[in-house]
């Protein structure tokens, strides 16, 4: 884990042309590269100055895992115990299932989480949870993480990962998302972790997986060339121009 920090480190610390910070793009590999991905961004930003959106169905936010101190179950932890992020700068998005449990949504209060369950999602419709993520990514440090763990997903999307969860969230609901993410928030850094390919033969895991990251780029990109269109399309694509 050290290796992997003191790499994120280098690779952010470099400076582009436009003399903007590299934008490292991870893919792994289980949820424990969420703390040395994070902690290496803090090195180069400072602590506290780094915002996460964590998609995942669950918190990650464990003390301790079959007495493992770092795993794919405790990156949150580790980060805020640390004090990489406050509490008050996690957003996290998709959390279903057997956990969190009262104890740990208690924990998440009193440490400032901001979080946004499916079963919220179903009780609000996507498109009011959608626009309050995006309005608190913007409500917090000026940099920006996002770690999205493909089983935040349903499993008929995403079935080739290790922990999945029904009900899930769809690719519709994803990839706008994503994009608008990283065209409105200064992304630092971004990773798509818990990807076992080898788990399942279909190639839905793949195909998504490489979705996600390319609106990723594409918000990235936006962002850069300044188009600031919430829904934005090449019009050749929703016009043929004719009468």
């Amino acid at each position: 884990m050290p290796a992997i920090r003191e790499f994120i480190r280098q690779v952010a610390a470099v400076k582009r042309k436009d003399g903007k910070n590299v934008i490292p793009i991870i893919i792994g590999g289980d949820h424990s590269l969420m703390y040395s991905d994070v902690a290496g961004l803090a090195d180069v930003y400072g602590k506290g100055n780094v915002g996460v959106i964590h998609f995942d169905a669950h918190y990650d936010a464990t003390k301790n895992l079959f007495g493992h101190m770092i795993s794919h179950g405790q990156p949150v932890y580790r980060l805020i115990e640390e004090g990489h992020v406050p509490g008050k700068n996690f957003i996290q998005v998709g959390l279903r299932g057997y956990y969190p449990n009262k104890e740990s949504f208690e924990w998440m209060r009193k440490q400032g989480f901001r979080y946004h369950t499916m079963a919220e999602v179903e009780k609000r419709g996507w498109k009011g949870v959608m626009e309050d993520i995006i309005r608190e990514a913007k409500d917090g440090p000026e940099h920006l993480f996002i770690s999205f763990d493909i089983d935040v997903m349903d499993p008929a999307y995403m079935p080739a990962t290790g922990t999945p969860e029904p009900n899930g969230l769809t690719p519709r609901e994803t990839f706008p998302l994503i994009r608008r993410l990283c065209a409105e928030s200064n992304v630092v850094g971004f990773e798509l972790v818990e990807l076992l390919p080898y788990r399942v033969s279909g190639y839905e895991t793949v195909l998504n997986s490489e979705r996600i990251v390319r609106e990723c780029l594409v918000g990235i990109t936006l962002r850069k060339k300044g188009i600031t269109d919430k829904s934005y399309f090449a019009p050749l694509t929703v016009d043929d121009d004719r009468e």
